[in-house]
């Protein structure tokens, strides 16, 4: 392994040459970084290795614990959204800051989150609710040895962070055992398995007009008011460690929690450093995704245009900012020197689409740049779900890496059309605080949590819901385009919070008894019907009900109607055209005949357990609600951004109608 220069960073006011929580790391700062050396950090263990990838565990730093335990691992890479925040980050954090991270916060109650979305601007959150309602995080419960992390965490930090955290991590102020920041400055390096596993990472979002912004950050990175970005500097510093400790023998992973994918200037950098994997997140997908840029782009002029498309954009900044840049710069040599990598990393990004020579070199046209075919084809990338819908495992045994991918997906189960039995609804059910935090308000000085449809999926019961009285033309059909994050729910659906606020009295609806039966059709009188039913079921046929030119044949259980459709023929069940045919009956929601498998309170689209960014359009497309059937997907479905389909997690089609509905597809 190629060894490092031993010189200070004048540039780096902090001392980072400890890996964060190790025993012996300065007390106090000094006046310049050590460079990694090469066998720093290097963990070296023999047999099979899985390394659990995951992302956006927003503070919920327990569950680490459980998930490595649930996946078997030995190691923890952590794409950003950590969770970087102790008890004064309240004070320095946002309000528009705030109330992004507290809707999504999986520590805050139920309750909590209802209030934050419905409230206005005025007054703040900060004054509408106490400090122990508001935990940010579980970090300080860490870093007092409440709690303690199982197995080695190697983390970059996200876009919604505490600057001012994580500067007292990276010079030692803060310790947490097990727990490693990679950066700009710090690579780590796995022994496992056969294989050296070098981690690169960058933390931060990637904001082109904050690339020259250090914001309140005092070291090398920025962020402030609880957020945290990317700045050209760092990604300088990048390659100049990647450089410092390149190894061929190394296997080389890019971190980031911005993706590649979207951000060209990342893809570059991923080129540059050489990276034979990307993980990122960011997405907020339901689903993690793999791929490399040969499988998705359809020509090399197509990649190519991606990366123009950034160069471009990074251009119209540097333009702005370079008269400023450049002098302040001049007197730090080595802040002349990192300005100077990341600069030459853009100016290798191609200006135009089309190009001639199709892998760089010399024969290319101008401004194509220079397109390594290997990272092209060889260089995979895996976009991850959040920490609470998926992970991925790398598997690493005998010098090769399998993937394991895992993602709680959605919900399709509308789609069987086999309703589970009512049952009443249950009481709102929230989010349990941190055991060891502060106090939490008494329960008889809470406001009581009242039953109305904003309720979650998870706490709704299947049956019929108690909705506002109004006519049924102003029933919404999906999200509007004016529509906030605090109006969205699961899924892109449209919450009706607000319109169960308004001094109304809900219509009750009594819930009727789930109906269990066949539905047949094709067939002209009773007898028919009956003589297709097996002899040892026509014992159990209640009545046989006519509907319009169908039969609908009753049970008094699912079980009964289940072992008389199983005994049903063959023929019967798999008839086309005008042959009679039987399936399994499903019942409509109350409400008509265009909301098959559907809320009662909306008409448009399929939707899925748990809201997280995904569900407000943030980067995605937003539905516009066509009014078309609910269970249709096709021209008539509503196009969603990045939350997917499928039904609220617990939630079944709603017994309500006896009309019948066409049967299943897996019933034909």
């Amino acid at each position: 392994m190629a060894s490092a220069p031993n010189t200070a960073r004048p540039y780096s006011q902090v001392a980072y040459s400890m890996s964060n929580g190790a025993q012996g790391a300065p007390t106090v700062p000094q006046p310049g970084a050590a460079p990694l050396l090469p066998n720093q950090g290097r963990v070296i263990q023999q047999g099979s290795i899985r390394v659990l990838c995951i992302a956006d565990v927003r503070g919920n730093l327990r569950s680490l614990n459980d998930l490595a335990r649930e996946a078997r691992a030995s190691y923890i890479v952590h794409t950003g959204d950590f969770g970087f925040y102790d008890e004064n980050s309240l004070d320095r954090i946002a309000e528009k800051t705030l109330r992004h991270v507290a809707q999504y916060s999986p520590l805050l109650t139920d309750h909590v989150k209802r209030q934050i979305g419905q409230s206005p601007a005025q007054p703040s959150i900060k004054e509408r609710f106490s400090r122990d309602q508001l935990p940010l995080s579980e970090l300080p419960f860490f870093l007092n040895k409440t709690y303690s992390l199982e197995v080695p965490v190697y983390t970059v930090w996200g876009a919604c962070e505490d600057v001012q955290v994580l500067e007292k991590l990276r010079s030692g102020e803060y310790k947490v055992d097990n727990l490693h920041i990679i950066d700009e400055a710090h690579s780590r390096l796995l022994d496992i398995g056969g294989v050296k596993l070098r981690l690169l990472g960058l933390g931060g979002a990637v904001v082109m007009h904050k690339l020259f912004d250090n914001g309140e950050g005092r070291t090398t990175i920025a962020g402030g008011q609880g957020t945290m970005w990317t700045t050209l500097l760092q990604m300088g510093e990048l390659v100049d460690t990647a450089s410092r400790v390149y190894d061929p023998t190394e296997t080389r992973v890019f971190v980031t929690h911005a993706s590649p994918a979207r951000e060209g200037l990342l893809n570059q950098l991923s080129v540059t450093l050489k990276a034979d994997f990307s993980i990122s997140a960011g997405l907020h997908f339901r689903y993690g995704s793999s791929y490399n840029e040969f499988s998705v782009n359809p020509t090399l002029d197509h990649y190519r245009g991606k990366l123009a498309a950034s160069k471009a954009s990074f251009d119209d900044v540097w333009q702005t900012v370079k008269q400023e840049v450049e002098p302040a710069v001049a007197e730090n040599d080595s802040q002349q020197k990192l300005l100077a990598h990341a600069l030459e990393l853009v100016a290798k990004m191609p200006s135009v689409a089309q190009g001639g020579n199709p892998f760089g070199g010399s024969g290319g046209a101008p401004g194509t740049g220079q397109i390594d075919e290997s990272a092209f084809k060889n260089m995979w990338n895996f976009n991850l779900a959040d920490a609470a819908y998926g992970w991925l495992v790398l598997d690493v045994e005998g010098g090769r890496i399998g993937t394991e991918m895992r993602a709680q997906g959605f919900n399709f189960a509308h789609r069987t059309g086999k309703a589970a039995p009512h049952q009443p609804a249950q009481p709102a059910t929230t989010a349990s605080q941190p055991p060891q935090g502060p106090p939490s308000q008494p329960r008889s000085q809470q406001p009581p949590t009242r039953q109305n449809p904003s309720q979650s999926p998870a706490t709704r019961g299947p049956g019929p819901q108690a909705i506002p009285n109004r006519p049924k033309d102003d029933v919404k059909t999906g999200p509007s385009e004016k529509s906030s994050t605090s109006d969205v729910k699961t899924n892109g659906a449209a919450a009706q919070d607000k319109a169960a606020d308004k001094p109304q009295t809900p219509v009750e609806r009594k819930p009727q008894s789930p109906i269990y039966g066949l539905f047949v059709k094709n067939v002209t009188e009773e007898d028919q019907v009956r003589a297709m039913i097996a002899e040892e079921d026509k014992s159990k046929v209640e009545k046989v009900v006519r509907s319009g030119q169908f039969f609908i044949v009753h049970f008094k259980s699912q079980e009964d109607q289940t072992a008389a459709y199983e005994h049903i023929a063959k023929e019967h069940k798999d008839s086309r055209g005008t042959s009679p045919n039987i399936s399994i009956y499903q019942q409509r929601p109350r409400g008509g005949a265009d909301r098959w498998g559907t809320d009662t309170r909306t008409t448009s689209g399929y939707r899925s357990g748990g809201a997280s960014d995904s569900e407000t359009g943030r980067g995605g497309f937003r539905g516009r609600g066509r009014g078309g059937r609910g269970g249709e997907r096709g021209s008539r479905g509503n196009p969603r951004g990045r939350g997917g389909f499928g039904t609220p997690k617990g939630e079944s089609a709603t017994p309500a109608s006896s009309t019948p509905a066409p049967p299943s597809a897996d019933a034909n």
